[in-house]
């Protein structure tokens, strides 16, 4: 910061979701303030996190308060404790009121003009004037090194039969249902199965690949990998092929995070918004990589797919809300 006025809150965004049900059970997200990289349709958050890129122009934090909770407000206010640039220690940079009507859960939204400082914030939240929760979060200063050095070719390989193998995870929110006829629910009500994706050949559409739900085909993709990024170029389901005019970007070259574009078919009938981060670290199987996260928003549906450099897609979560309600949230991870 060059000066105190520069560091300014530029936008808080107070989102709202109505309560699923009356209360039930506590859960393990009840009574929790997670500062996030985004929310997903369900208010809960998109890759949770402590230490956010370097680039960063905007942090989220979603709330939920605990079972039986009288809130009426909750207070919230960002300090810079110790800034690149900053004039001085622990200064406030924000604060926002938010009357709860007795919701249970929403978000926080801080947005800069520019990237933010480097260094170390907190984020202090007050229940009706009573201290609620706190937490300390950080901006790195520079992106890691080793992900700069891979090459276009390098992203992800798409090699004739190349296979990448996920465990599958579907669960409908409370009151909802969900039908996949070739699986049948577990003890706990969620649908489990394996996820196969096979890169079956390559024509004039680009990469062909197959995706199998314990070996049934379910889903066939054609995948481009150019200047643009990984682009899907057609998309097959339920017999039903679809051209993709323009190419949907997927995963956006360059590399740079943090990213936005956006995208609507020649039609018109919809519009996505995609945000990228990174890199930062991923999880997989082994230990954490240097990966990138990337969220679609469409309607009351996020996508938040996370990739990593000379693998490719190794997690996917997708959550279907109705004015916040959970409707329905499906999550693949990559095992092989």
């Amino acid at each position: 910061m060059r000066k105190p006025s520069r560091l300014l809150l530029l936008q808080v965004a107070l989102i709202l979701a109505t309560a699923i049900a009356p209360y039930g059970a506590a859960t393990a997200q009840d009574n929790a303030l997670e500062m996030c990289l985004a929310r997903a349709a369900d208010m809960s958050p998109v890759y949770p996190t402590r230490v956010f890129p370097a680039g960063t122009k905007e942090t989220y934090a979603t709330f939920r308060v605990s079972k039986g909770a009288s809130h009426k407000e909750l207070q919230a206010t960002w300090t810079a404790v110790d800034v690149e640039r900053a004039p001085s220690p622990n200064l406030q940079i924000g604060t926002a009121t938010l009357a709860l009507k007795g919701h249970d859960r929403g978000s926080f939204h801080l947005e800069f003009p520019k990237p933010m400082p480097a260094g170390k914030y907190r984020f202090d939240v007050a229940a009706d004037g009573t201290p609620w929760k706190s937490v300390d979060f950080e901006v790195a200063a520079h992106e890691p090194q080793a992900a700069k050095s891979r090459s276009n070719e390098q992203l992800i390989p798409l090699r004739d039969g190349q296979v990448w193998t996920y465990s599958f995870v579907q669960e409908a929110g409370e009151g909802a249902r969900i039908n996949l006829p070739d699986i049948k629910p577990g003890a706990d009500g969620k649908y489990r199965a394996t996820v196969t994706m096979k890169v079956a050949g390559t024509d004039a559409n680009g990469t062909h690949v197959e995706m199998r739900r314990n070996d049934r085909l379910v889903f066939e993709e054609w995948w481009r990998l150019d200047k643009h990024g990984l682009t899907a170029t057609q998309r097959k389901t339920e017999g039903e092929t679809v051209t993709l005019t323009p190419p949907q970007v997927l995963w956006k070259l360059p590399l740079k995070s943090p990213a936005k574009w956006s995208y609507r078919p020649k039609d018109k009938s919809y519009r996505q918004i995609y945000s990228m981060w990174g890199p930062l670290p991923v999880k997989m199987q082994g230990g954490d990589a240097q990966g990138y996260v990337v969220l679609v928003e469409q309607g009351n549906t996020t996508v938040e797919r996370h990739f990593v450099p000379g693998v490719g897609l190794v997690r996917e979560i997708i959550v279907v809300a109705l004015g916040g309600d959970l409707l329905s949230r499906q999550e693949m991870v990559l095992q092989k």
